[in-house]
């Protein structure tokens, strides 16, 4: 009707309508960029080209009416004078268009001009990169190591971004070509392309200005000799520039392991070797496994029919054993009257293995298993031969209530048999979960139809960073603690004897911290942590009663100088861990070690061979390192003894009086001052000379050290006690057994070097 309004709308000197068309623009842009917000390179690229339209044809669009007698081509240059923030004077008085410029040539000045500088910031920042990333990480706090970047880690390392504060997550990657490394900025983490073993890469972001600076490390490459490089120098890094260890300030060092045979035995040979760190194995299958443990669990099943042999079969099976075993040391906790023998209530009671070597399976499972372990889980069968010829009819021919309880896993791996059967199997038994391996990948997924359920290969447990092995320890001897000792009916439970997911932060990392110290120590003591089942029978030494009390010295010393750093005070013998009136925690023990009552000096040394045993019942014991402690040496052995098979078993008595047993094949050996003893067959044969009749000649040279404090072996023939002064000899295949100084010196002596 009139054409006043937008007249007025586009006179020059209008603010309001440069306004809302810079709003427009932003609001679109916005608009486009939050759907898109983590392809950073994407959006920038459609940003500037956007801009580059838009501004050229609001240029052009001013210019083109007031280029007078000159071609097009000075339109053009007018248009590229706005990107290099010189515009043409085409407007004014004296310029072929008189006035002042209008609104779209002012616009447009501003958005080719923003086009070049964000360009040009782009580029810079591109080409600046790796430097500008490196800076970066040198200021993080708290920071995540993270290095390895394959399918299998990317969601480990978007979970820890979610979870946490992404920008303390430091990504150390060689290839600056890998095509992940995109979606690791995506997920807001520090990129730095270059060598992760690099000390000029590693030293500034762990070294902090207020010192250490390092949380975790997570070294997940897909070979492990890459992982220990890393692993090894922020190690030495660590040792060399922190002397002393700050109990506040572990970091704890990941390292992937993919074998979980490797797995446990690398644990225990890193676990306690310093007080500045901590370190642990993360193997995807023993990730894969406890996943696939809770979805059968969930499921309620009573049989398990596991398919396949592989080792997260193994590791399955293992997992299945330790859930038991922890679900029997909860229960004698709550209930010592049982002693022992309550009632078996892990729900998964029969698991039978599908697979033609099923019987080496079960061998295996017995044989990696601690011996608690294996005698937790009720029933394990063997039916040998391919799972696919037998699963099908084994579950046609179960009765309903059996097959009611029943689940499936089948974990083979990816085939097109396996994914064939197992969809037959779910087909025709929809109501028998079915769990079936596809690929590396996030981790369970849902049922796909009916009840079959595939899951990939993982890293992660239900979509969280697995709980490491030490704290899982921690967890369940908090646990034991707090159903060992009940509060009365009727009254809150303390502060230290809540459940573990009640318990105060403080608290519930004073039990992490626990493990680790006591670890630390006996280390600390001349010890290294093994798995059971790789520690040669008849070559454990017991810790000793002083160096007990000196572990338990270390770890209350830690425990008491932490409650007094948090404000922790000592209340009388009657108290134990509660809340004072002001608010502030009180416990009679925060007084240092030679302050406590004797009795409760041994409560506490009792209590850490309960964690011992329990650590043991995990499967790690402390064992001095073959070849002895330091001081030890090489002896020749000297003299004639007087031997003969055994034919039955045979006890006998050392003159220090412990009593030991020989078993049929076995050797009975008689030196000339009377001395008995039996030694197996093997290790006879290696350290004796036949003379002829029972005379042999004794033989061969091994390690020995002398003990200055009573020491107990677990020797082949039965537990013996070294005698302060007595020697300890270690023989070829790493067993041992104390031998009296007098008998030492009559039958050895020193090997020439």
């Amino acid at each position: 009707a009139s054409s006043a309004w937008w007249r007025s709308g586009l006179r020059p000197d209008n603010n309001t309508t440069l306004l809302v068309a810079v709003l427009v623009w932003l609001a679109a842009w916005a608009a486009f960029w939050w759907p898109r917000r983590k392809q950073s390179r994407t959006v920038g690229l459609i940003t500037i080209a956007a801009m580059v339209v838009v501004g050229a044809v609001l240029g052009t669009s001013a210019l083109a009416p007031c280029r007078g007698d000159q071609t097009g081509t000075s339109v053009v240059g007018g248009v590229l004078g706005l990107f290099v923030g010189n515009p043409p004077t085409a407007y004014g008085s004296g310029n072929v268009c008189p006035g002042q410029a209008p609104l779209a040539l002012q616009l447009g000045q501003i958005i080719c001009l923003g086009a070049t500088l964000i360009g040009v910031v782009g580029a810079a920042a591109t080409l600046w990169q790796e430097p500008l990333a490196r800076l970066k990480a040198r200021f993080v706090k708290d920071a995540t190591i993270f290095t390895g970047l394959d399918p299998l880690t990317m969601p480990l390392l978007r979970r820890l971004a979610e979870t946490g504060r992404p920008g303390r997550i430091v990504v150390i990657e060689p290839d600056g070509s890998h095509p992940l490394l995109e979606e690791a900025r995506e997920t807001g983490a520090h990129v730095m392309v270059g060598d992760p073993a690099a000390d000029r890469i590693l030293r500034p972001i762990i070294t902090g200005w207020r010192g250490c600076a390092l949380s975790y490390v997570y070294a997940v490459r897909s070979s492990l000799p890459e992982n220990e490089a890393a692993l090894e120098a922020i190690t030495g890094i660590l040792s060399r520039r922190y002397r002393r260890p700050n109990p506040e300030r572990q970091p704890h060092l990941v390292v992937r392991v993919d074998d979980p045979r490797h797995a446990d035995h690398w644990r225990g040979l890193h676990s306690g070797i310093s007080s500045h760190w901590f370190a642990d194995a993360l193997c995807p299958h023993e990730s894969t496994a406890t996943a696939l443990t809770d979805r059968i669990l969930d499921t309620g099943a009573r049989h398990l029919l596991l398919c396949g042999d592989s080792s997260l079969a193994l590791s399955t099976l293992l997992e299945l054993g330790h859930r038991a075993w922890e679900q029997h040391e909860l229960i004698d906790a709550a209930h010592p009257s049982l002693n022992g023998q309550g009632p078996a209530l892990f729900p998964v009671d029969r698991v039978v293995l599908l697979n033609q070597r099923a019987t080496d399976l079960r061998r295996e499972y017995l044989a990696t298993s601690p011996r608690s372990v294996a005698g937790a889980l009720p029933q394990v069968v063997e039916q040998p031969g391919r799972w696919q010829d037998q699963l099908l009819p084994l579950l046609d021919g179960l009765p309903g209530e059996t097959a009611a309880e029943s689940a499936v896993a089948i974990v083979d791996g990816l085939a097109e048999d396996t994914m064939h059967e197992s969809g037959r199997v779910a087909r025709l038994h929809p109501g028998i979960p079915v769990f079936v391996l596809t690929s590396d990948g996030a981790g369970m997924g849902d049922a796909i139809f009916d009840q079959l359920h595939p899951f990939q290969r993982t890293l992660m447990v239900d979509g969280q960073v697995p709980e490491d092995v030490w704290t899982r320890v921690a967890r369940h001897w908090h646990e034991c603690y707090r159903l060992s000792h009940p509060t009365a009916p009727g009254q809150p439970p303390p502060p230290a004897r809540r459940s573990w997911t009640e318990l105060d932060e403080f608290l519930r990392q004073d039990n992490i911290l626990q493990v680790r110290s006591i670890m630390t120590a006996v280390v600390g003591q001349g010890r290294r942590w093994m798995p059971q089942r790789s520690v040669a029978a008849g070559s454990i030494i017991e810790l000793s009663d002083h160096e007990l009390e000196e572990i338990t010295r270390a770890e209350h010393t830690r425990w008491y100088q932490r409650r007094l750093a948090a404000g922790w005070s000592a209340g009388g013998p009657q108290h134990r861990t509660r809340i004072s009136g002001t608010g502030r925690l009180i416990n009679h023990r925060v007084v240092p070690w030679t302050e406590l009552p004797e009795q409760v000096r041994q409560e506490q040394i009792d209590y850490l061979r309960d964690q011992l045993t329990r650590l043991e019942g995990v499967g790690f014991v402390p064992v001095v390192p073959p070849g002895g402690p330091a001081h030890a040496a090489r002896y020749e052995r000297v003299g004639t003894v007087r031997a003969r098979k055994l034919q039955t078993r045979r006890t006998w008595k050392r003159r220090s009086g412990d009593e030991l047993a020989g078993n049929p094949g076995d050797w009975r050996v008689l030196d000339d001052s009377g001395d008995e003893r039996t030694v197996r067959d093997a290790e006879f044969m290696v350290s004796h000379e036949h003379l002829g009749g029972e005379r042999w000649r004794r033989t061969g040279t091994y390690q020995a050290w002398q003990v200055d404090e009573a020491q107990v072996l677990q020797t082949m023939e039965g537990r013996a006690v070294a005698q302060a002064g007595d020697w300890v000899v270690e023989g070829y295949g790493g067993e041992r057994w104390p031998v009296s100084d007098e008998q030492f010196r009559r039958t050895y002596r020193p090997a020439p070097h």
